[in-house]
């Protein structure tokens, strides 16, 4: 398949399965892409062929940089004993552990070629344990041990891997040498990450003399470090991973500038690294996806292969690779796992149960000799035992993991009762479009309540607006077949509250479209003829106002006759959502919203919302309502709302639009005003004569 094809399809692929996350939210985001991506290897066979030197240099080695140059260096030093044991005499203990037990259940298959298996399986995968810690709560010494071992255990495995192979080969093996080119691979990857990292400092301080800031440049050069330090580390025979970690590492420990262009460049830095990396994870998943059925079909549509028995010592290999791991990790001492009996078996289970495997094992099985005949069954063997570590480990270790629901709420109805505080004091303030940025804030507020619904909660959310909505059209039918309100004002009504919902969903272009269709034409055009005037506006305005509090009384009487239905909570926050409502129905808040965006007056008030978010969230933090890690989350958010709304580079089309037709509409109505008036001097003359 031609590469481009092959490009769209992940693309399309990335997109839709944080479309599928979204919707299934209680399966793990990794899970997900794993079954696309075994969907799209099963049905496009070869659309992918992984190559593992490029695989390795072009998606793992830019992410083990990454994460080694955001990794904790102070705590990594301090479990350095720990993080070393588990990077290297671990995989050696698995090596063993599983080459003894495949050797035992399937004795035809060399010892060399299960040892090969335990190579494979050795190390862990970085990406999936660091996706593993996003998705659930660990402790974090537990986080930062599990990191410092995925970020180094590849050099060990891979070591393991190619002795394994030549003792395959040649059927000899020495240990003296196979730790001597231990230490050659490591030493040297070090010492070339390092000297990649000298270079980069020694370029940056050269452009920096020569007054050269150019933004992208600086940005690039940061770009290529882990693809150089890998390649040049292959190239000389060292561990490219190792080089790629230990550039990350050093680049870490670069004293932190603070000029206006370093800031600039650190800005733009971070967020090209939070997309590559949220794009070479995603590809991690969906690729190892797409590996696991040429590796599974091969023998399981091989007669020869007995089905029961394979899937069997898969099962015993995976169970193998759990009993080592949590033997050797729970003579841990009590610093990572613990003082108490209880406490000391729930943190070594989870060490355990997160030392999961991916796409980099499916890799190192890929590059055994393929003239080895048994090769598919170790294959076979190293994706399944992949799929279940990493299986287990999504749907056991919220099981046993310190997690606390109950504070991730807390610090959502922190930030609530924070924005709440900011739209109490800005509504003290006054300003021409204040109105405005309140509606903004109150948007953030309900993104946040939707936020922190439960699945349950938000499935009885979905059932409250419908009943309300079932309420609300009844008495409004009632009510038109009644004679109480005229044709036009049902109509309006209706017109108006849909709209409303079309534009919390999708936004300034949704209101452009129905807004210039039918809400400006209705309430903003009063000169027109045949239109209301500013007096009858005004008065249909209070006429809808009225209808408006009549239907929502009503609404909140009917609820009780559903309280065993729906709790409090929810029927408090939609009585709310009603009252938000209220502003944007009668007074145009929606319309109001973007017509401040036309007046430069309105960044100027948005800033003072953004003011005053920053000084709530000191207060929230010196009355201890935050903790300083939420509290520099919250600011580094303002900062880049701040950011944005400054920046003058943005696309402002729909906003000129509706510049233009306010623009038009005061032209008109200065028009119909001076025509009024000439007809009125005209009058006037004529009786005067």
């Amino acid at each position: 398949m031609e590469a481009t094809t092959v490009i769209i399809i992940l693309v399309i692929a990335i997109v839709l399965t944080n479309l599928l996350d979204s919707i299934f939210e209680s399966l793990p985001l990794p899970l997900i892409q794993l079954a696309v991506g075994f969907f799209l290897g099963l049905f496009s066979e070869n659309m992918l062929e992984l190559e593992p030197e490029i695989f390795m240099a072009l998606v793992i080695a830019p992410l083990l940089f990454r994460e080694s140059e955001e990794a904790d260096l102070f705590s990594l030093w301090r479990f350095k004993k720990q993080v070393f044991f588990m990077a290297f005499l671990l995989v050696f203990i698995t090596v063993v552990g599983i080459g003894f037990t495949v050797n035992l259940l399937i004795p035809d298959l060399p010892l060399a070629a299960c040892f090969a298996l335990g190579a494979v399986l050795g190390p862990t995968d970085y990406v999936a344990v660091a996706s593993l810690s996003s998705k659930v709560k660990l402790p974090d010494v537990l986080v930062t041990v599990l990191k410092g071992e995925a970020l180094i255990n590849d050099a060990s495995g891979l070591i393991s891997l190619q002795f394994a192979v030549a003792a395959l080969l040649t059927g000899t093996f020495s240990l003296l040498r196979a730790s001597g080119e231990l230490v050659i691979l490591c030493v040297g990857g070090f010492l070339v990450g390092h000297a990649v990292i000298i270079l980069k400092r020694l370029l940056t301080e050269t452009l920096r003399r020569m007054r050269i800031h150019h933004l992208d440049t600086y940005v690039l050069i940061e770009l290529l470090l882990p693809f150089l330090s890998y390649v040049a580390a292959e190239f000389f025979g060292f561990s490219g991973i190792l080089a790629a970690v230990t550039a990350g590492t050093l680049q870490a420990l670069d004293f932190k500038k603070t000029g206006l262009f370093d800031a600039e460049v650190g800005n733009t830095e971070k967020t090209m690294w939070d997309m590559v990396s949220f794009i070479l994870n995603a590809l991690v998943f969906l690729m190892l996806g797409m590996q696991m059925p040429a590796a599974l079909l091969h023998v399981w549509e091989n007669p020869a292969y007995d089905k029961a028995f394979v899937v069997a010592v898969t099962i015993v290999t995976t169970l193998i690779l759990y009993v080592v791991r949590f033997l050797s990790l729970s003579f841990f001492p009590r610093e990572i796992i613990g003082k108490g009996v209880r406490e000391r078996l729930r943190n070594t289970l989870i060490l355990t149960l997160a030392g999961v495997k991916g796409v980099v094992a499916i890799a190192a099985a890929i590059s055994l000799p393929a003239f080895f005949a048994q090769k598919p069954l170790l294959m076979f063997i190293s994706a399944g035992t992949i799929t279940l570590t990493l299986v287990l480990a999504l749907f056991l270790l919220p099981f046993v993991t310190t997690e606390s629901l109950e504070e991730k709420k807390e610090a959502n109805r922190a930030q609530i009762d924070l924005l709440r505080d900011v739209v109490r004091q800005l509504r003290k303030k006054e300003g021409a479009h204040l109105g405005a940025v309140i509606v903004s804030y109150q948007k953030r507020i309900k993104e946040l309540e939707h936020a922190s619904y439960e699945k349950d909660e938000r499935k009885q959310m979905k059932s409250l607006r419908a009943y309300a909505g079932a309420v609300e059209q009844t008495a409004l039918a009632e009510r038109l077949d009644r004679n109480e309100i005229s044709g036009r004002v049902h109509r309006d009504y209706v017109e108006i509250l849909s709209m409303i919902r079309r534009a919390e969903v999708a936004g300034i272009l949704s209101y452009t479209i129905a807004g210039l269709r039918q809400h400006l034409k209705y309430l903003l055009r009063p000169d027109k003829e045949g239109r209301l005037s500013e007096l009858s506006a005004n008065e249909y305005r209070q006429k809808l106002r009225n209808l408006f509090w009549d239907l929502t009384d009503l609404i909140v009487k009917s609820f009780e006759d559903v309280r065993d239905r729906y709790s409090d909570k929810l029927i408090a926050l939609f009585i709310e959502e009603r009252v938000n409502m209220m502003g944007h129905l009668i007074d145009d808040a929606y319309a109001g919203t973007l017509r401040a965006r036309l007046h430069e007056e309105y960044v100027d008030e948005l800033l003072i919302g953004y003011e005053t978010e920053r000084e709530t969230i000191w207060d929230f933090l010196d009355e201890g309502k935050l903790t300083l890690a939420q509290a520099n989350e919250l600011r580094a958010n303002v900062n880049k709302l701040e950011s944005y709304t400054l920046a003058d580079d943005q696309n402002d089309v729909m906003l000129k639009l509706l510049s233009i037709v306010e623009r038009q509409r005061a032209e008109r109505r200065m028009a119909g005003k001076a025509k009024k008036k000439g007809k009125a001097q005209k009058a006037k003359r004529k009786h005067h004569v």
